[in-house]
């Protein structure tokens, strides 16, 4: 079985609720995000086209059933992913959801987003190092990769 993007977040016809909604414009505040790039869509996800993160019911994790990285997202990192990840490389040669596009995408977000936290980082690199691993691409990790998942105290060779 092939895994699909959105692993096992909540289902995108989840309707979010008001309190949900609040929280999810906190996280884009945090982001320091532009707000108007955000509306509802059918699923979560950036169009280049449109210039629109289109945001439903699969942006909030499902974490009671799965520990894979990309489904124990916060709700706020896969809004770093969309935005900081896939709208801040709009117009580029790679292919829309291709493993490289979606690898960057959390790579990206996990080094330049704003307002994360430190667990947060750490699932956007790993969720990239599985899209790689799901293409059968070996990644080497680098400095950042390592503190970001490690945490600043690590040192190469030392655990």
């Amino acid at each position: 079985m092939q895994r699909k993007a959105s692993g096992l977040r909540r289902s995108p016809y989840s309707i979010l609720t008001d309190a949900e909604i609040e929280s999810l414009k906190r996280d884009i505040v945090a982001l320091q995000a532009d707000e108007s790039v955000f509306n509802e869509g059918d699923f979560t996800g950036y169009s280049d086209d449109a210039d629109i993160v289109f945001v439903r019911g699969d942006v909030l994790p499902d974490n009671e059933y799965s520990v894979h990285p990309r489904d124990m997202l916060s709700a706020k990192a896969v809004l770093a992913h969309e935005y900081y990840g896939h709208r801040a490389n709009r117009g580029t040669l790679l292919q829309e959801g291709s493993w490289n596009d979606e690898f960057r995408a959390s790579y990206m977000a996990a080094k330049n987003a704003p307002g994360l936290t430190d667990q947060e980082r750490a699932f956007l690199i790993l969720d990239a190092m599985e899209r790689a691993k799901e293409a059968g691409v070996t990644i080497k990790w680098n400095s950042f990769m390592r503190r970001a998942v490690y945490g600043s105290d690590y040192k190469q060779g030392k655990e």
